[in-house]
């Protein structure tokens, strides 16, 4: 087993490799799509899963162009995303850093609008997906953010639950429920995991928090 991280423009998606095939995890903003397949090479057509870590836009706004070409692969995403990515409905971010809030609010004429939206092939459960492959609800930043554990490698894919630092993780400056978010963390902490990929900075398995 093997985890790819493939860099887009601010926000990674990852590729879990297995030997039941790969796994695709979130699709970047929209456009971000051409660089995934690119990623994939001719390993398209062993892609088996496409599943989202939450609906953000930078998470799932590249889906409607990866559908395109992975005709074979089926999508899943919580049942609180349905609807942002069915509908490609942008689910606005809780910002609660100043320099955030001034940043977002410069992007957001450009890059928070609607795009085109999938359907899902089904809604993302607590437990395992595939042999080696456990997904967990994660809430917090989102009511809809999961995290995919790894056990063969003890590794965790926690998207924006965790913010990487050059000196380690810590809480992200966006998130819906604090409470949920700590609760999160500790589940996270508790595999005692040997690296914790995040889509936001360094991956690491040093916590700050």
């Amino acid at each position: 087993m093997n985890v790819y991280e493939i860099n887009l423009r601010f926000v990674k998606s990852f590729l879990i490799e297995t030997d039941q095939g790969l796994i695709l995890v979130d699709s970047g903003t929209p456009g971000s799509g051409k660089k995934i397949i690119d990623f994939l090479s001719n390993r398209v057509n062993d892609v088996k899963y496409v599943i989202f870590t939450h609906s953000h836009i930078d998470h799932i706004g590249g889906a409607w162009e990866i559908r395109q070409l992975l005709k074979n692969a089926k999508f899943g995403i919580d049942r609180n995303g349905v609807e942002y990515i069915k509908n490609g409905k942008v689910r606005e971010p809780v910002v609660h850093s100043t320099g955030a809030k001034i940043l977002f609010s410069i992007a957001k004429p450009f890059m928070f609008r609607k795009f085109n939206g999938v359907d899902v092939d089904f809604e993302l459960e607590e437990g395992e997906l595939i042999k080696g492959v456990e997904i967990l609800k994660t809430p917090g930043h989102t009511n809809d953010s999961i995290s995919i554990y790894l056990p063969p490698m003890n590794s965790v894919i926690v998207g924006d639950m965790l913010q990487g630092t050059k000196n380690g993780l810590k809480y992200p400056n966006i998130y819906e429920d604090f409470d949920q978010l700590k609760k999160s963390v500790g589940k996270i902490k508790s595999l005692k995991p040997s690296m914790v990929y995040v889509s936001h900075g360094v991956s690491s398995a040093n916590f700050l928090v």
